[in-house]
């Protein structure tokens, strides 16, 4: 009897998908910019896809260990309290109370 050890196993990805995918979504990105919408709530789920897309695949988190992802998000959420921590310290005020 063979033993195999099926832990490291995974199809391989479809890299051509994804890169398909990603021009999609950059193209949308870029017509975005020439329609009348709101920016923001747009252009912001696209790069949180796009972003996902990457790091899922091209960085193979899909594929490895979930203790790799934790530490990914990890810093992602450190990244991201960083900068809104900078924002609230030296963006421009929140109401428009003369001081």
């Amino acid at each position: 009897m063979e033993s195999h050890n099926q832990v490291g196993e995974h199809r391989q990805p479809n890299y051509v998908g994804v890169f398909v995918a990603l021009t999609v979504l950059t193209a949308i990105e870029v017509g975005v910019t020439y329609v009348p919408v709101p920016r923001i709530p747009v252009l912001v789920p696209l790069a949180i896809a796009k972003a996902a897309l990457v790091v899922l695949f091209y960085m193979h988190l899909k594929f490895d260990r979930r203790v790799f992802t934790l530490i990914f998000l990890i810093g992602v959420l450190m990244g991201f309290s960083l900068i809104v921590s900078l924002i609230a310290l030296f963006g421009p005020p929140l109401t428009d109370v003369p001081q």
